[in-house]
């Protein structure tokens, strides 16, 4: 008994001292991780396109659904104009080899400012017992020089009243092994990701922070420097006072800072001659409730801010600060209609501003602000278990109804287990 104690107990110390050495390192850190997108590009969104992300985002209750699951899958569109299309994807699945021993495949992207290329990591977790897991994980490449590597620490276990610290080290052998040319990075880009998610009687609350330190990728034949750092947190907080009854607030902020360098190319306005940071913040608040044993009802706020600070090294005449501000009020009806058939209506009215300042005299900024309105009707089939799902989405441009009234549509599909 006293062995068994003294040996549990000592891997009790080895995980915190792992667990706060990795969390020291991240506080040195100021910024978020890279995710690949390194290319700087203009904005393109329109005046409506955070009420579209509002409307194409996953329901409340799917979201909770999703939380509460070991594993699953889901993605959902929508466009965002004529060219655009917002699109979210995440895939968690968790298969047990032993009692200490699970395997993970884990994916995430989102994309509505940006190309964001697709990433996803492989993770082998080993749980001594309820209170710790330590994990080894990364993304296998068939070019070495991309491949990812990392460990986790948890302490609890998820899905709830749990702390998790991840660091990957990305592209780790892009300097060893890189024989295509004699580009490196100083230092390699490294992600820090911290995440938790506890409940207390009626309270529930998540949270993940993504941390990076800043780092310079040089390629000396293009005479070619490229610079990011970022962060990315995001936080939500519910007060439960009933089944399917609930008032939260949910949290999103980024800081993105990119520089691409060179004094080579002969192009004016070149794209590799560029800076530019992006700074997105958004607060929704929301209240649910079921009206009846068929329907059941959500309102709320939320307000969205962008902004793309956009700098042409060599023309001066091409910066400009991109601006688009939303406030909005939103209403969702669900109705059920078979046991596994459901209706939803929602409607989406906001206050926007769109600006476009240029630093230069000589163009003539663009500003507009408009009332945005938007409807949608949603049909949803799912089987039996309920533990799949997916929705057909139309949507009406209500402002300018009988000018320009169909405003896109959206599929999404959600699988938990």
């Amino acid at each position: 008994m006293v062995n068994s104690t003294s040996y549990r107990l000592s891997k009790f110390i080895l995980f915190c001292i792992v667990f706060f050495s990795f969390i020291c390192t991240s506080l040195s850190s100021t910024v978020w991780a890279f995710d690949d997108a390194s290319e700087i590009n203009h904005s393109f969104l329109n005046q409506e396109n955070f009420l579209d992300l509002k409307s194409y985002q996953f329901h409340k209750l799917k979201e909770d659904e999703w939380y509460e699951s070991v594993g699953g899958w889901r993605l959902t569109g929508g466009s965002l104009g004529l060219d655009l299309l917002y699109s979210q994807l995440e895939i968690r699945l968790p298969h047990s080899l032993s009692e200490e021993t699970t395997v993970i495949f884990l994916a995430k992207q989102q994309e509505f400012y940006e190309i964001k290329p697709f990433r996803y990591l492989v993770e082998v977790e080993w749980r001594p017992g309820e209170w710790a897991a330590f994990s080894l994980l990364g993304m296998p490449e068939y070019d070495k020089r991309k491949a990812d590597q990392g460990a986790s620490v948890t302490l609890g276990k998820r899905t709830w009243n749990f702390l998790r610290f991840q660091q990957l080290y990305q592209d780790l052998y892009y300097n060893e092994k890189n024989f295509y040319d004699n580009s490196y990075y100083a230092p390699h880009p490294i992600e820090n990701h911290l995440e938790g998610a506890f409940r207390l009687n009626k309270w529930r609350v998540r949270f993940n922070h993504l941390l990076d330190k800043p780092f310079k990728q040089v390629f000396p034949k293009q005479d070619l420097t490229v610079t990011y750092k970022s962060r990315d947190s995001n936080a939500v907080l519910d007060y439960r006072y009933g089944t399917q009854s609930l008032a939260g607030v949910s949290w999103r902020s980024f800081d993105i800072r990119k520089r691409r360098e060179t004094t080579a190319s002969a192009e004016t306005a070149s794209p590799d001659n560029r800076d530019q940071q992006l700074l997105y913040n958004s607060t929704d608040l929301y209240w649910l409730r079921p009206l009846s044993e068929k329907l059941h009802g959500t309102l709320g706020l939320r307000e969205d801010r962008f902004r793309n600070i956009f700098r042409q090294l060599d023309l001066a005449l091409d910066d400009y600060d991109f601006h688009l501000w939303t406030a909005q009020f939103y209403g969702i009806l669900r109705h059920q209609t078979e046991t596994n058939r459901f209706w939803e209506y929602g409607l989406y009215a906001g206050d926007t501003d769109k600006v476009t300042n240029y630093l230069s005299t000589e163009i003539q900024d663009k500003t507009r602000r408009k009332t945005e309105v938007k409807f949608r009707v949603s049909w949803e089939f799912q089987d039996l278990s309920k533990q799949s799902a997916l929705m057909i989405t139309t949507s009406w441009n209500m402002d300018d109804f009988f000018n320009d009234f169909w405003d896109g549509g959206n599929i999404s599909y959600q699988r938990i287990f």
